[in-house]
Formats: structure tokens, sequence, C-alpha cells
């Protein structure tokens, strides 16, 4: 009788020690992967334009994580770079660097954030090694109206767009 409930007691942990890995795999299962391609030309004064595609975006690289299937979800995020205007700008090779973000209330004086991400929101910030790309994954789940600088690099001079991103309060898987 002993060695049956010794049996009982491993087998109702073993069993709930299942239930948590269903847990977490649900939670893992909560990640909507979103790609924004970028599109960049520059006029005859030398001005950028940049052009966002996504299905979270405005033309101008608003996003908003706050809607739809989004808001239900943390977010991998790759923006790709769709330029065929012969510029050549590729991220900065540092994700951290390719990318900062801040608390809309929190940019500076131009209006851009002024350094790289300080935080939990967002993480694993990679460059691709051709610089086409940039990932990210975004926890989504605190509501707060971002700042984002996408950082270019074009020879030595580095190009940077500050669109918004409105982050849903659903989300909060990982990975």
């Amino acid at each position: 009788m002993k060695n049956f409930a010794s049996l009982a007691l491993v087998a109702s942990l073993v069993l709930a020690g299942c239930g948590n890995v269903e847990k977490k795999s649900a939670a893992a299962d909560r990640v909507l992967k979103v790609e924004a391609r970028v599109q960049i030309s520059q006029d005859d004064a030398g001005a950028y334009d940049f052009k966002y595609d996504s299905p979270y975006s405005d033309a101008d690289g608003n996003l908003d994580f706050s809607v739809g299937e989004a808001a239900k979800n943390s977010i991998q995020l790759t923006f790709k770079i769709v330029d065929d205007s012969g510029l050549e700008l590729k991220f900065k090779p540092e994700g951290s660097d390719a990318i900062w973000i801040v608390d809309k209330k929190f940019v500076g004086p131009d209006g851009s954030p002024e350094g790289p991400y300080r935080g939990n929101q967002f993480r694993d910030f990679k460059t691709s090694e051709d610089g086409r790309s940039l990932t990210l994954f975004n926890v989504n789940n605190d509501g707060i109206l971002y700042r984002y600088g996408l950082r270019f690099d074009r020879g030595s001079e580095t190009v940077v767009d500050d669109p918004d991103a409105q982050n849903g309060t659903g989300g909060g898987g990982g990975y």
C-alpha cells in the first residue's frame, strides 16, 4: 500500500508538471510574427522618404499593435529594407543601435529617441548579416505609445526615421 501511495504521488507530480509544460507552450504560441517592409527613397534636395508596408502600420510606419490579432499577442517584428533605389542603406550592424525606442512622452528635443532602448518590453534586437533586415521581440502588454527610430548606415552617414508604435495590453507571451 505504501508503494502504491508513493507511485500515486509521483504520477500526480508528473501530471502536474505536464500541465505546466502545456501552459508554457500555449504562452509561447502567443507570438505573432509581423513583417514591415521599408522602402526608402531620396528626393533631389537630399531628403529621405520612408514608406512602410505592414498589416499593422500606416504608410508612414506608425505601428498599432493594440488592434486585431496583434492585441492578443506578443510580437516578433521584422523590418525589411526593400529599397531598390541604389541608396545602399543598411541597418546599423548592432541590433540595439539599429532601432532606438522610448516612451513617446520622453522623446528628445528633436522628437526622436535619444539612445538605445532600456527596459523589458523589447528585446532580442538582431540585424541580419547583410544589413537588410532587423528583428526584435515586443512583449506588447503595456499599452504605451512608443516612438521608435530606425537607424541606417549610408557610408559614414547615419540616416534615421522616427515613426510611432502603439502597444496593446494583451501580449505577454514569450518564446
